[in-house]
């Protein structure tokens, strides 16, 4: 007798084991089979796939845009300091420049098209950097990233020797390879009663690196300071100074600290060269955030349905327990327990499959390639060599706690209906 009033519905605590009891079995079993009822699986599913393709898509989506950051201020810099002449004191301005607070590098450089020939011909940016600066990149002199020769001779000699550096994809245009001459065709001669006329020298290719950025390996190539003043006419000037700082992020910051060293000096930070590159990124992530998040609002609606089911399926159920005791609040409270266990369960597996497919991404990037023999993510295209993805814990606990909230939210008014059931109704046609 105490263990039928211990078990009683009427007696049970909101939440007790009897209540995750009858939930789990609710979920478990139709009237008449056995095992997970087809409307549970596809609810669950559902919500297990749009948190996994939430996941995916936005660490895709952050782990290019920091990639291509990352690459972008490798290479470039976070910001370019000029005169409105050439600047001919660079190595003073340099030093004080590199002394600014927050600024880590200050490196005097000339940027310039050119016009390249060897077996093939194509354009190309020349920067004109010194030695000692550009082995501190390790973008382009990283061992990784060097595919061929070597950087040791690079401005070693006269004037800077006579090396200079190429992208690979550069060089694969071509058709040299390290120890290859290669002729640079620049419009910035000497100025003739005709006009400026074309200015020709032939170089070696002392080294070929490879960024992982397709444009950058096909745009940029590498050569000594003292060369390119030569070669474009710059005698002992260059054309701007190129800083590094600490916090590129906060490089609006740093302009006036910039502009501050020397009068009549105009600062263009990376975020005003590539604002609008961003900011089409920006806008991307937001509204692809937003369409996967109304895909998951779509997939929680399955319990919705599944409930509504369940209770029609279950209204003799739900009546006997009602005649048994059983408040209004313990039939609600089984009926959301039944619905945000289908939304947590759903969530949790959503998780580990979209964390399994980003942590594992190459792998499988290669393998559908290999299966349908193409290349699903042609760098010509992506601008980079492979699929780049960033899991980020705080971007997971975002997506987690929508995908509860909206489960949560699904099985309020089916578990209200529920809890709404007249027992003597529901009888009477049992």
């Amino acid at each position: 007798m105490a263990n039928q009033q211990q078990t009683s519905p009427g007696k049970t605590k909101p939440f007790s084991f009897f209540e995750w009891m009858v939930a789990r079995r609710y979920l478990g079993a139709t009237r008449t089979g056995k095992g997970v009822s087809l409307i549970t699986r596809i609810a669950f599913g559902g919500i297990m796939l749009a948190v996994a393709a939430l996941i995916s898509v936005m660490s895709i989506m952050q782990g290019f845009r920091l990639t291509l950051l990352d690459q972008l201020l490798g290479v470039n810099g976070h910001a370019h300091v000029q005169a409105e002449q050439p600047i001919s004191d660079y190595d003073s301005m340099a030093k004080a420049l590199g002394i600014t607070p927050g600024v880590r590098e200050a490196t005097p450089l000339i940027e310039l098209p050119v016009f390249v020939s060897a077996t093939g011909e194509t354009g190309m940016v020349v920067r004109g950097v010194r030695r000692e600066d550009l082995l501190k990149n390790n973008y382009v002199t990283g061992k990784e990233h060097v595919v061929d020769g070597s950087f040791e001779n690079f401005g070693v000699g006269d004037k800077g020797g006579k090396e200079i550096a190429l992208g690979s994809r550069i060089a694969s245009q071509l058709g040299v390879r390290a120890g290859d001459p290669v002729t640079l065709i620049s419009g910035q001669g000497p100025e003739t009663a005709f006009g400026r006329t074309l200015r020709r020298k032939t170089y070696i290719v002392g080294a070929i690196f490879h960024v992982g950025n397709a444009e950058y390996d096909a745009i940029y190539g590498f050569m000594p300071l003292e060369q390119a003043q030569l070669f474009f006419g710059f005698a002992d000037t260059v054309q701007q100074i190129e800083v590094m700082v600490d916090e590129p992020e906060k490089i609006k910051s740093y302009r006036d600290a910039l502009m501050a060293v020397g009068p009549g000096l105009r600062v263009t930070d990376w975020q005003q060269r590539f604002q609008s590159y961003f900011n089409a990124l920006q806008i991307e992530r937001f509204a692809m955030r937003l369409v996967l998040f109304l895909i998951i609002i779509v997939a929680t609606l399955n319990i919705v349905t599944g409930l509504i089911m369940l209770v029609k399926d279950k209204t003799g159920d739900i009546a006997v327990l009602r005649t048994m005791g059983a408040t209004q609040g313990s039939v609600l409270r089984i009926f959301l327990i039944s619905g945000t266990m289908i939304g947590t369960l759903g969530t949790l597996a959503g998780i580990f499959l979209g964390s399994m497919f980003v942590l594992n991404i190459d792998p499988i990037e290669n393998g559908l390639s290999a299966l349908f023999q193409t290349d699903l993510f042609p760098a010509e295209v992506y601008y980079l060599d492979g699929v780049p993805a960033k899991l980020e814990i705080s971007e997971v606990i975002l997506i987690t706690g929508f995908s509860l909230f909206m489960s949560f939210l699904s099985t309020l008014y089916p578990a209200w209906r529920a809890a709404r059931l007249d027992p003597v109704e529901a009888l009477r046609y049992e």
